[in-house]
């Protein structure tokens, strides 16, 4: 079994797809932080556009090789870790916080732990642009009274302005995914949500065909939740707005 396949890995070929994925996502003088370049199929188009690649791939023989498959430039830093185990400001601290971008082909299973560690450290970053499947793309961008709406979009959009750039058909890939992907570009938000409100709409979205009053019935005292214009209502019907105004409702005096 090869690495992609041990790690759930599908590796990007098209090379239409990787100069148009790349120009989407970075600016000429940028500090890139690739996540997974694999065999560095998206790295040399970066490497075209970028001041600097920190390329971190967890597959100790891909990083090795990575190298002397991109031509040895001056302008990659390549490090052998886990993306979810490393400290983002620690490698980028010779960088002009909020100058950098960071770029990959994300693994499926791990999208999520991805965009949360990305987001939590929103300072270090002006963008974020993925490819991922395409039906998590379309879960981050949904608006409410969309079946794909939830707490992942929410969660989202409260910390950066996401776009779906364009879809990639499987044999883009080596080898193909059961399903199709795409790109999304992530404009990350200077300031993190209020506190406490990422945790309300996580308690929203709990049991999505369930009503707010019964989700939300073990936070809040039963006469304040039941009077509320938005009870009687499913999470998935409201707006992200609509959320946090019955969350400040709720949380008020």
């Amino acid at each position: 079994m090869h690495a992609g396949a041990k790690l759930g890995q599908h590796f990007l070929r098209d090379e239409d797809v990787l100069a148009r994925m790349a120009s989407a996502a970075v600016a000429p003088d940028d500090t890139v932080v690739e996540v997974g370049p694999g065999r560095g199929a998206l790295t040399r188009h970066l490497l075209q556009i970028a001041r600097q690649v920190l390329a971190v791939e967890l597959d100790a023989g891909l990083a090795e090789d990575l190298p002397r498959r991109c031509g040895d430039p001056q302008g990659l830093t390549v490090i052998a870790a886990d993306i979810l185990q490393v400290s983002l400001p620690d490698i980028l601290s010779e960088s002009s916080p909020g100058r950098a971008v960071v770029v990959g082909n994300l693994p499926y299973y791990i999208t999520s732990p991805i965009l949360r560690k990305v987001l939590a450290a929103r300072h270090e970053f002006r963008s974020a642009t993925f490819l991922m499947q395409e039906e998590v793309a379309d879960r981050v961008v949904a608006s409410g009274g969309s079946r794909s709406f939830g707490f992942l979009s929410c969660f989202c959009q409260l910390q950066s302005s996401p776009e779906k750039l364009f879809r990639v058909p499987p044999d883009a890939f080596e080898p193909p995914p059961a399903v199709h992907s795409a790109v999304v570009r992530f404009d990350i938000a200077g300031e993190p949500p209020a506190a406490g409100l990422l945790a309300f709409l996580s308690a929203c979205f709990r049991h999505p065909r369930k009503m707010l009053k019964n989700n939300l019935a073990a936070h809040y005292p039963l006469p304040r939740l039941n009077a509320d214009p938005c009870a009687g209502m499913r999470a998935q019907q409201l707006s992200l707005s609509e959320l946090r105004e019955m969350w400040e409702r709720l949380e008020g005096p």
